[in-house]
């Protein structure tokens, strides 16, 4: 096609390389800051090809901020309840677990569970059915990026279409979510400097392969010669004896592996992933031949378990093998994530080994960080750009070095194969456990260390010194106005505010309200854009208090919830578990009961403080930040 007749440059602000979690996340964030963005993917459709399945509760919590929480239980996945941890070099999955990490409570400070095992092919579609009811959002499925280039103001993206037409999009700033060999990294940044490079945390690389199936119940017409009927057993019921609901991390000194259902319950999904041996080659290993002699016996249990005198197999005609691939694992991340105004987020910018399900979640804390950073540019055009996406990787980095130093815990349990090493394991374990304390941070896994809180440096916006940098818990609050049970998110970030940041008041009762409001009314509310004192969200931090004791409207008031009250919305807690180990009192010792915090939109704390004065500091540092003052 001659240049003449090539269709007109189009203009958007953030292009976003890359349709899967990430860059969809990335895209449906920004929609809902008001900042115009195209997503440009390779492929036509959604794969139907489950990859990742876990999500921890920082991802369920990004699902939330994009509106469909109400989507999570009904089609994208479940509670993966617990994660057992089960030792020896037998195939029986179902013994007695070295230890078990318990991720059904909701004790990790996000008001959700720990850990969801979803199908990746239905949370995809929920993420972008949201994406294309926002106005300020363009997806362009079956569009292969073919050229980058970039001036002091804009980066220019070539692409072609499903027709075989070439187009070029002119945005201010390019995201690469394309995945570790997607475009934007390999062909165009690598050959500027910027590389994957393994991490000082952890030297591990092996090749797994990871195998998925989908389960049909067998039932006394379908087999009529499988023995688990004489005895009364169900079709579920053998189903669960089979395939048990908790993950098992199977620290097999001759296999490693993994497995555990995903999706809904109802799905009847399987992931089955273990260890490639040296010597062994990934894609023969792949072979249903190969992986039926490494996966079958642990689906084939003795007779006498059941009074038996045959062992007794799940019927391998109601398996259907969905996918069977080797992978690389390694821990590997980027010597830089952001150049000029391109920028990589997710797999493009650094990967996980399988121990700790941190792949997606990963991905999503990239986007929630850097939406808001790219709408506050958006708005704020002559702001440094530079400053500001550098202190975004800088952070992030932080937060994904505790991600991965929990991920390869998880990985030394699991793969440890010398056995002196094995057996001190084990006894160390056991032993360990008879400690209710040490009991308990077990159980509670990478939970047991807190809410994330970010080492301060130069350029990074927070105030440390007044709480800043610490990720605000979520809880459930009560609101007089609907009469209904939230989160917390829902009413702090809700659609209709346009501040990039937040205020909270958390007075102690209602008592405390007419002094707060008078501290606020102390606070030049015209300072900067970046906040709009107005939309301030009042969360009275009791579960008796009633606006009937003030003169004040009753609408902006809520109060804290206490976990009865959620478990009994139906909306809110149906088809998960209920918030065990729930603490209404989480959200304040975590700011030390300061009664005015300003919030980031990725739900960290900027600063918190007690008084006028204070609040007057951070504003003026809330700007000072930018660089935005005149």
């Amino acid at each position: 096609m001659s240049q003449a007749n090539q269709p007109p440059v189009q203009e958007t602000v953030v292009i976003i390389c890359g349709g899967g979690p990430t860059g969809a996340v990335l895209s449906a964030l920004l929609g809902a800051m008001k900042v115009p963005n195209i997503v440009l993917e390779r492929e036509k459709e959604i794969t139907t090809d489950p990859r990742g399945i876990a999500l921890d509760e920082d991802g369920i919590r990004v699902l939330q901020s994009i509106g469909i929480y109400d989507r999570i239980y009904t089609e994208i996945g479940s509670c993966m309840e617990k994660f057992k941890f089960v030792t020896g070099d037998g195939t029986d999955s179902r013994k007695r677990p070295l230890l078990s990490m318990d991720y059904s409570t909701t004790e990790g400070g996000t008001g959700h569970v720990g850990f969801i095992c979803h199908k990746q092919p239905a949370m995809e579609k929920a993420i972008r059915d949201q994406i294309e009811k926002t106005p300020f959002c363009e997806f362009r499925s079956d569009s292969t990026v073919t050229g980058v280039r970039e001036d002091s103001q804009y980066v220019y993206v070539e692409y072609i279409d499903a027709n075989a037409v070439t187009h070029t999009i002119k945005g201010r700033f390019l995201v690469g979510a394309d995945g570790k060999t997607g475009y934007v990294r390999k062909k165009y940044l690598e050959p500027k400097g910027i590389v994957m490079e393994k991490s000082e945390q952890s030297s591990y690389e092996e090749t797994w392969v990871a195998l998925n199936w989908q389960i049909t119940l067998p039932n006394e017409k379908s087999h009529p010669d499988f023995p688990l009927w004489r005895l009364g057993y169900t079709p579920e019921e053998a189903y669960d004896l089979f395939f048990p609901r908790q993950f098992r991390f199977l620290c097999n000194p001759k296999r490693p592996s993994v497995c555990g259902r995903f999706g809904l319950h109802s799905d009847r999904l399987w992931r089955f992933e273990f260890v490639v041996q040296k010597g062994e080659d990934g894609n023969r290993m792949a072979s249903p031949e190969e992986t039926g002699k490494i996966i079958y016996p642990y689906i084939t249990h003795p007779g006498s378990r059941y009074g038996l005198s045959q062992p007794v197999q799940f019927p391998l005609d109601c398996i259907k093998t969905l996918r069977s691939r080797p992978f690389s694992f390694v821990a590997k991340s980027c010597n830089k994530w952001a150049l000029g105004r391109v920028l990589l987020a997710g797999d493009a910018a650094h990967v996980f080994p399988p121990f700790g399900g941190q792949g997606i979640a990963s991905g999503f804390r990239d986007a929630s960080a850097l939406a808001w950073r790219l709408a506050l540019l958006h708005r704020h055009p002559k702001a440094d750009h530079e400053q500001i996406l550098t202190a975004w990787y800088t952070e992030r980095r932080q937060q994904l070095e505790k991600s991965l130093a929990a991920t390869i815990r998880n990985g030394e349990y699991v793969t440890e194969s010398d056995p002196v090493k094995v057996f001190i394991r084990d006894w160390y374990m056991w032993a360990i456990q008879l400690i209710p304390s040490y009991r308990k941070e077990i159980e509670l896994g990478a939970r047991a260390a807190g809410m994330t809180r970010y080492r301060h440096s130069e350029g990074l916006p927070f105030i440390p010194e007044m709480e800043g940098g610490v990720l605000l818990p979520q809880v459930y609050a009560y609101s007089f106005q609907t009469d209904k049970t939230c989160f917390t998110d829902d009413l702090i970030f809700s659609p209709g505010k346009t501040g990039l940041f937040q205020l909270l008041i958390l007075p102690d009762d209602v008592a405390d309200l007419d002094s707060l409001m008078d501290a606020l009314d102390d606070v030049d509310q015209n300072s900067s854009d970046l906040i709009r004192w107005e939309e301030a969200t009042i969360l009275i931090q009791s579960t008796k208090a009633s606006p009937g004791l003030t003169n004040m409207s009753e609408g902006g008031i809520t109060r804290l919830a206490t976990a009865d009250e959620f478990a009994a919305d139906s909306t809110l807690c149906g088809n998960r578990p209920p918030p065990i180990g729930y603490d209404e009192e989480r959200l304040r010792k975590e700011i030390k009961g300061k009664k005015f915090v300003i919030l980031r939109q990725d739900r960290f704390v900027f600063a918190a403080c007690d008084t006028a004065e204070g609040l007057k500091e951070a504003a003026r540092r809330l700007v000072a930040s930018f660089t935005l003052i005149s």
